[in-house]
Parts: structure tokens; C-alpha cells; sequence
């Protein structure tokens, strides 16, 4: 239970540098996931004895971060994910499936220890396979939000590569 609370810290602080970053750009950041939006069920939805009910399901998959852009007025879910072994890229459709079922027009950013870092992607726009690339099946992150300059993205990438390589 301890690695999954370890884990979860480590998401946290890089879904937090996004939100910076994203803020940085103009975008109105607010924390989403259940962590934030239901702390005193936190522990309880995460025992092994709890009902895998559709409920605890979609609130377990609640993405990272509500997202609101001023200059479109348009609002987006996003989730971040973290890929930290240096030559990892991808992530499996079992990590997905619970955004594809209840969060289908959310964006999910990747983040990986090389290339550009930072991509991102609508859960509706990947389409049903065991694997996703970062580099293929992802857009760059500056191409989804498109607020965010190349001098800010550069400002974060060192902070995102510092956290990738903290454990």
C-alpha cells in the first residue's frame, strides 16, 4: 500500500508542474482528481475489500485536472500520466480504459524522460490497441494547448525531467 501512496506523490508532483505550466500560459488551472475533490474517502476507496462498483470506478478515474481556457471559452479534463524508465515511451490501453469509458473527451498528457517531454492527446482520438507511442500517437503538448509558448515550455522541461528522475 505504501508504493501505491508513493506513487501517487510522485503524479502528484508532476501533474502540479503541468498545472504551472498551464497557469503560466494563461489557462485557469483547478485540481480534479479524487485525491483533491474527495480526500476523506481517499483511503477507503483505495482498500482491497471495496466494491468494484461503476461508481468507485468512474471516482477513481477522475482526471488530474479541470482546465479552463479564457480565450476560447472551453473548458478540458486532463490526466496526467508519468513514464519514468529512460527509454519508456508508451502506455497500455488497460491503463486507459476507465478514461475511455467515463472521461472520453478528456486529454491526457504523457510525460517521458526524453524527446519533448511533455505530449498530450483526446482519450476519444486513441483509437482501441494494446500500446500508445508518445511520439506517434500523441500530438506535442504545445499543439493541444496552444497558449503555451515555446520559452515556457522550455522553463519546465528541466523542473519535469528533475522530478522524473527523483525516487
Amino acid at each position: 500500500m505504501q508504493e501505491f501512496y508513493d506513487g501517487m506523490h510522485e503524479g502528484n508532483i508532476i501533474a502540479d508542474l503541468v498545472s504551472k505550466l498551464l497557469e503560466k500560459s494563461g489557462y485557469l488551472v483547478f485540481s480534479n482528481g479524487y485525491e483533491s475533490r474527495f480526500p476523506e474517502v481517499k483511503k477507503q476507496l483505495n482498500e482491497k475489500d471495496i466494491k468494484n462498483s461503476t461508481t468507485v470506478r468512474k471516482i477513481r478515474s477522475s482526471p488530474d485536472l479541470l482546465v479552463f481556457d479564457e480565450k476560447r471559452k472551453d473548458a478540458m479534463f486532463v490526466e496526467v500520466k508519468l513514464r519514468r524508465a529512460p527509454n519508456e515511451r508508451s502506455i497500455a490501453y488497460l491503463d486507459l480504459a476507465g478514461y475511455k469509458q467515463y472521461w472520453p473527451e478528456c486529454i491526457l498528457v504523457l510525460v517521458v524522460p526524453h524527446g519533448d517531454i511533455l505530449y498530450a492527446q483526446r482519450i476519444s482520438e486513441l483509437e482501441i490497441k494494446e500500446k500508445y507511442d508518445a511520439t506517434t500517437d500523441f500530438d506535442r503538448f504545445q499543439e493541444t494547448f496552444r497558449d503555451v509558448t515555446p520559452d515556457t515550455l522550455e522553463h519546465y522541461k528541466p523542473k519535469l525531467l528533475q522530478a522524473i528522475s527523483k525516487k
